[in-house]
């Protein structure tokens, strides 16, 4: 490496670079996997032998450092051979290498913690991956193959890390999974598209992680096509790729690609809706039948689909390349476009679902969504949310990208952007981050809420790096997103206190659950054992992570209304002639339960439970192991 770059050859040690990361991400997963297949002991595990090491937990074959050590040597040696002229230099290369590697390999077998056929096996694995990491990327010669190649390379990544990396389900997560159990028209407070996308991947792939979240991944992907295509159709195929590739480092939507809750197929749909909306503009016909197909499952996916609307029709009033056109015949035009209102029309009977359940459950939704709002609160003015908004919006975007995308779009004069590419990127994202910036003021704004106004960001900053505008500037923010992106993936890893891991919240629930199911096995007997929380986030993991998946309920002892409340009662479980006990699991240390609590039970026995990972403490929790049920006093939700 140091020899490639004293000799000025940085794109060899790109190249080298790239083959050998990817080399190692391949062997390392593939012989992980194949040891859960053969799951064959390791000698040490049966012979007392050499205790010069630690003989780890994991399966024998093959050998994880052998097949990555043969794949780092055989990228080497083909790049010697390729740019190494000297021969002497290279032999002496090879002749380093080769020790190196051989080295490695008997050490495995000496120190006891590999067969030989476990160190034979893994050397064939790393050839023929280092071989194939090799030629893929020595092929990368364009924007096209490495868009391609880096869309695939990270959808891979993301299911090994689903796999194999160190966080749970969220709790959102968990209670959408929750509602795929209980499949229906609609849901308190989202739509049933997310209910649906799990129940299918839960049933091809089973209720566990990987169930859960691999639509995550796809859909990732599939929006970096659409985000390229539609790149591609307002500017150039060039502008489109570095779309897509923009797309997947982006620290917010890359999150995207591993958790799976409402903004995974919501991105989705809106950039499909993006497309397709352009397509509508050149083409006509069906393919408002098809824009309005696409915003009615948005909505059915999340509510601010509807913000779709007025960007769309913002455009069409605006979006005249001559602005003396732009009078109110002209307006009013817009507003005779039949096909507009049939795209509308279509949009809002696919909604239709939600509208009937709503009905049919007090219009609970809308009152969730003006709680949300904080309607209530009435016109407040709030300095801090502004602010922790702002701040937000700079980490999940990524500073450099959000300042220079904002700076872009309030001054088109730079790019010199023809008036009907300039109004589709406003109109899809100013209108979108005034309101939200405008709500901050009034109360608290999650930093995804605004997540669509930044697809046109992406466009903008790329149609700018591709005319050399801001260059230097915008591949210091390509960098610097890179580099927040891997740290979100790394920190998991770091174990760092709860309180300064972001990610501590995906921590820990699967211990919890395996607490549990342990207690109820202690205490069932030949009665009847029921699980429940007062929030809807334990109750959710719980369901997920107690063995068996079992029914769970969220009691409301004066919380904000959940999903949970309109579902069975607790109290249904004292219908049948079996005795009742209860496991009721709180945040936090307590000594006994609410009196609503102890007084359903003939009595309760607390015990503290606090999970570590690592010797890192993660969270503390109550566990109440209650007996005979008589029945419990809930009380109506004070809120929505």
């Amino acid at each position: 490496m140091v020899f490639l770059l004293r000799q000025k050859n940085y794109l060899v040690a790109l190249y080298l670079i790239s083959s050998m990361t990817v080399g190692i991400f391949i062997s390392d997963w593939l012989s992980d996997e194949i040891k859960f297949i053969f799951h064959r002991t390791r000698p040490c595990w049966e012979i007392d032998f050499r205790h010069i090491v630690g003989c780890t937990g994991s399966y024998s074959f093959p050998s994880n450092h052998v097949s990555n050590g043969f794949t780092i040597a055989t990228i080497f040696l083909f790049f010697l051979r390729r740019y190494v002229s000297n021969s002497f230099l290279r032999k002496i290369f090879y002749i380093y290498i080769s020790v190196v590697v051989i080295s490695v390999s008997i050490s495995r077998v000496y120190l006891g913690v590999h067969y030989p056929s476990d160190v034979i096996g893994a050397a064939l694995i790393g050839i023929a991956v280092g071989t194939i990491s090799y030629k893929v990327i020595l092929r990368v010669n364009s924007l096209k193959d490495l868009f391609y190649l880096s869309i695939i390379v990270i959808s891979l990544f993301r299911i090994y890390f689903i796999l194999h990396g160190p966080i749970d389900l969220s709790p959102d997560e968990a209670h959408y999974w929750e509602w795929s159990r209980r499949l229906d028209l609609s849901y308190y407070s989202k739509g049933p598209v997310i209910a649906y996308l799990i129940a299918l991947s839960t049933w091809l792939f089973g209720a566990t992680p990987f169930g859960v979240r691999i639509f995550a991944v796809l859909f990732s992907f599939l929006s970096s096509m659409f985000v390229y295509k539609t790149g591609k159709r307002l500017f150039n195929e060039r502008v489109g790729f570095l779309s897509g590739i923009l797309f997947q480092i982006i620290p917010l939507f890359s999150a995207l690609g591993v958790i799976f809750t409402i903004d995974s197929p919501f991105i989705l749909l809106w950039t499909v809706s993006m497309y397709v909306f352009l397509l509508a503009l050149e083409r006509g016909g069906r393919y408002w039948v098809f824009l309005g197909l696409f915003i009615g499952v948005g909505l059915l996916t999340k509510y601010t689909m509807a913000f779709f609307y007025l960007s769309m029709i913002l455009y069409l009033i605006k979006a005249k390349d001559d602005p003396s056109k732009l009078n109110q015949a002209h307006r009013i035009s817009v507003f005779k476009n039949l096909s507009l209102y049939l795209s509308v029309v279509i949009s809002v009977v696919v909604f239709l679902p939600v509208i009937i359940w709503n009905f049919q459950h007090d219009w609970v939704t809308l009152k969730h969504t003006a709680g949300q709002a904080h309607i209530q609160d009435g016109l407040t003015i709030s300095i801090r949310y502004l602010l922790e908004f702002i701040g937000s919006q700079l980490i999940v975007i990524s500073p450099l990208l959000f300042i220079i995308g904002l700076y872009l779009l309030v001054k088109p004069s730079l790019l010199k952007l023809e008036k009907k590419k300039y109004w589709f990127m406003f109109s899809f994202s100013m209108p979108i981050l005034a309101f939200f910036l405008l709500k901050s003021i009034q109360g608290k704004v999650q930093a995804n809420w605004a997540m669509t106004a930044y697809v046109p960001f992406i466009f903008i900053v790329a149609y700018a790096f591709n005319k050399g505008v801001f260059k230097k500037i915008i591949t210091a923010s390509f960098v610097i997103a890179s580099l927040l992106t891997i740290l979100s993936y790394a920190i998991p890893y770091i174990n760092l206190p709860a309180k300064l891991d972001p990610s501590s919240r995906l921590k820990g629930w699967r211990e919890l659950g395996q607490k549990v199911y342990s207690i109820k096995e202690e205490i069932k007997g030949n009665e009847k054992v029921i699980i429940f929380s007062d929030r809807y986030q334990i109750s959710s993991e719980l369901a997920f992570y107690v063995k068996g998946h079992p029914f769970v309920y969220c009691i409301n002892l004066g919380r904000r209304m959940n999903q949970y409340d309109l579902w069975n009662s607790i109290n249904g479980e004292l219908e049948g002639s079996k005795k009742v006990h209860g496991i009721y699991v709180v945040y936090g240390i307590k000594k006994e339960p609410e009196p609503e609590v102890l007084s359903a039970f003939a009595r309760c026995e607390h015990e503290n439970f606090t999970v570590f990972r690592k010797n890192v403490k993660i969270r503390d929790y109550t566990i109440f192991k209650c007996f005979d049920f008589k029945g419990m006093n809930l009380k109506r939700p004070e809120s929505y």
